[in-house]
Parts: structure tokens; C-alpha cells; sequence
């Protein structure tokens, strides 16, 4: 069966005589469909031979949670600084230093989600962190968050505030409306377009239209998302326990989920953003009927090819899929980088731009040798 791909085909409305847009800056925000997002980058980067502001030795994070600085950055010179087409890895956002490697015109994005869903989320997958190690469930914690939480701690941020805490601010800070509105601004003024994944394909289109891509570019299938047996309700009290507890992050939310829908009904209109949701679901549903047995996800037990098995964290279970059998080698390609998980993807990409520097094992390894130096530096 062969697949047809579109490379260039404007969408209704669609600025197709404009370029599409190369430079581009994602802050990858934890738990937040930005896995998915990072898929649409690197097919896009890839297909347009595109340069990734990848971590030094092929990490996945760029020495998260550190404040992102330049150098970081594999290729990176501050005597003769290169720049990169697409900064995508998990990072924590610090735009002076992201000014050094990207181009002064590049388009700043990221992607939000409700704090609610995101802590039930977190809990899961970073159950292993020292705020939630020592309880037994959700519930638990939040009954008396500070017996178990404890600020000062290098993993503290997965537990409070995780969104404010990657774009750069103090998550344990006072919530002032002051601060809040301080805050907002200044993510305002670094970035272009802020999107909601409980509206993830309404975000493709705003993104389609912001970087003038097509319809192919930004369609995808959901990466990195847990199986439901793994999800449990949250009671009326728990929902307003995460909300006071994540207070910045809940402004933070709110705040962009307002400004998203006036950029729709600025931008595009609801009656068209139907239309342009209505195709980009059927193009997901046509590439699912051609590339994926059983037209979905999969327990990662039930994933066949070892190579498309995504990474198992936490308590939570990371589905992933299996490609039909006996597909053309171009829509074979094109099935693949679909559905590849976000660590051997980037693996591949690492080892394309870096061909003489092997991805180092571990990201651990990556941490500790930047802590050496890091300390070297200060004493």
C-alpha cells in the first residue's frame, strides 16, 4: 500500500505563498502532549534538513533542572557561536541564553495544560521523587503536602508549581497578584504562541497557521500518554487541593486558556477552525488506517518491534504501537517516524547531524558531569 504525503499543499486560508518558518524555539513543559509536539518538530527538522540545538553528548534534557545556559548545547562556541534551526529539548527556560543559539527571528512556542490533570499525571510518573516516594497515593500527599515536600530538594519542582518552574520562575513563590501578573507578562513578551493540549488539535491549527506549515506537518498520533488503568477520578476536594496547591501554575493556565481562544476568534474564526479540525482529524484517522495495526495504541508488553517501545517511568504505563506489516519503503518511512518515541528519535536525529560523536549512554552521566563543572566553576 503506498501513502500519499503532501509536502506543500496550502489548507483553505493558509498563507501558502509565505515560507514556512525554520527557526523555532519549543519549551518542552513536562506531561503536557509536548512529546507529541516534539514528534512534529523533529519530522518537520528532518524532512527540511534542519539543524537541532541537541544536548551535549546526545542527552535527552539539556542538564534540566539547571537554568538553560548556551553552552549546554552540543556545537555550541561562545567564540564563534553557531545557530541552530529548532531548540526542542527539555529545558529550563532562560531567554537570554536561548537568544545565543537560535536565530533573533525565530518563533517561541510552548504548550499547557490544566495543573489538575498534570499533578495527577506527575504523581504517576515521577513517583520516584522524594515528595512522593514515602506516600501511597495523591490523596495522601496533598492531606498534608509539606510533611512530605520539601522545597530545597533537586526534584522538588516535579511535586508544585511544574509549569512555572520550566518557564523559568520560582515555583514555591508568593501568589501575589503582583507576581502573578509580573509573571504572566513575561512570558507573554517571550513567547509567540501558547497552546492548551486539552485542545490539542485546535493548538495544531494556531501552530500550522503561526509557522505557515501544512496540513502533513503538524498531523500526528499521541506519543507518550498512559494507559487509563494507570488514571484514577479525582474527587471535587482533591480538584481544589491541586488548584491551591499549584496556584502559580493554575494562574499561568487560565490566564493562556483565555488568551488562546481570543487568538482563534482573532486569527481564524470558530466556524473555520471547525473545518481545519475536521481535516486534520481525517488525515490522522487515513494515516492510522494505513500505518498501525488495530488502528491504536498498545500495552508496552504488546509492542512488537523493540525499536518503537517508549520508555516505562514511574508507576505509569507508556503506550506505544506497532506498524502494519508489508508497507512500501516510503510509507513504511513515513509510518515510522510517526510513531517512534522521543528517545530513539532523537537518538537518530543526534547521530545524522553528529556523525563522529556517539550518543552517550545515560543522562545521568550527562548530569553528573555537568554538576562536577558546574562546581568547579564556583569554587
Amino acid at each position: 500500500m503506498h501513502l500519499y504525503f503532501s509536502r506543500d499543499t496550502p489548507l483553505e486560508g493558509s498563507p501558502g505563498s509565505q515560507e514556512p518558518k525554520t527557526d523555532i524555539v519549543f519549551l518542552k513543559v513536562h506531561k503536557s502532549a509536548s512529546s507529541t509536539v516534539m514528534n512534529i518538530l523533529f519530522r518537520f527538522g528532518e524532512t527540511h534538513n534542519l539543524t537541532f540545538a541537541f544536548p551535549i553528548g546526545g542527552g535527552n534534557q539539556l542538564f534540566y533542572p539547571h537554568h538553560f545556559l548556551a553552552r549546554f548545547v552540543q556545537g555550541f562556541s561562545p567564540r564563534s557561536p553557531r545557530q541552530f534551526n529548532i531548540l526542542c529539548h527539555h529545558m529550563r527556560f532562560l531567554q537570554p541564553e536561548v537568544q545565543k543559539v537560535v536565530s533573533s527571528s525565530a518563533v517561541y512556542f510552548s504548550i499547557l495544560r490544566n495543573p489538575v490533570q498534570l499533578m495527577e499525571s506527575s504523581f504517576m510518573y515521577y513517583k520516584g521523587t522524594s515528595a512522593f516516594s514515602h506516600v501511597h497515593s495523591l490523596e495522601e500527599f496533598l492531606s498534608q503536602p509539606y510533611h512530605y515536600y520539601n522545597a530545597t530538594k533537586s526534584d522538588s519542582h516535579y511535586a508544585r508549581n511544574l509549569m512555572t518552574f520550566d518557564f523559568g520562575f520560582n515555583p514555591n513563590g508568593e501568589v501575589s497578584a503582583e507576581r502573578v501578573q509580573l509573571m504572566l507578562k513575561a512570558i507573554e513578551v517571550s513567547f509567540d504562541l501558547l497552546l492548551i493540549s486539552e485542545y490539542f488539535d485546535e493548538s495544531m491549527v494556531l501552530l500550522k497557521e503561526m509557522l505557515c506549515w501544512d496540513l502533513d506537518s503538524v498531523v500526528s498520533f499521541p506519543l507518550n500518554i498512559r494507559d487509563s488503568s494507570t488514571k484514577s477520578p479525582l474527587s471535587d476536594t482533591m480538584v481544589e487541593k491541586i488548584k491551591d496547591w499549584n496556584r502559580l501554575d493554575w494562574e499561568i493556565y487560565t490566564h493562556f486558556n483565555r488568551t488562546f481562544w481570543e487568538r482563534i476568534d482573532r486569527d481564524i474564526g470558530r466556524e473555520r477552525m471547525q473545518r481545519e479540525v475536521k481535516a486534520l482529524r481525517q488525515r490522522q484517522a487515513e494515516l492510522a488506517r494505513t500505518c498501525l495495526q488495530g488502528m491504536g495504541s498498545v500495552s508496552p508488553k504488546d509492542i512488537k518491534d523493540s525499536s518503537l517501545r517508549p520508555l516505562q517511568h514511574g508507576n505509569a504505563k507508556i503506550l506505544g504501537y506497532n506498524l502494519k506489516q508489508g508497507l512500501d519503503k516510503e510509507t513504511e518511512h513515513v509510518c515510522r517516524r510517526l510513531v517512534t518515541p522521543e528517545l530513539q528519535y532523537s537518538s537518530t536525529l543526534y547521530k545524522k547531524q553528529f556523525p563522529q560523536k556517539p550518543p552517550q549512554p545515560t543522562p545521568s552521566r550527562q548530569g553528573n558531569a555537568l554538576r562536577h563543572r558546574l562546581e568547579g566553576t564556583q569554587n
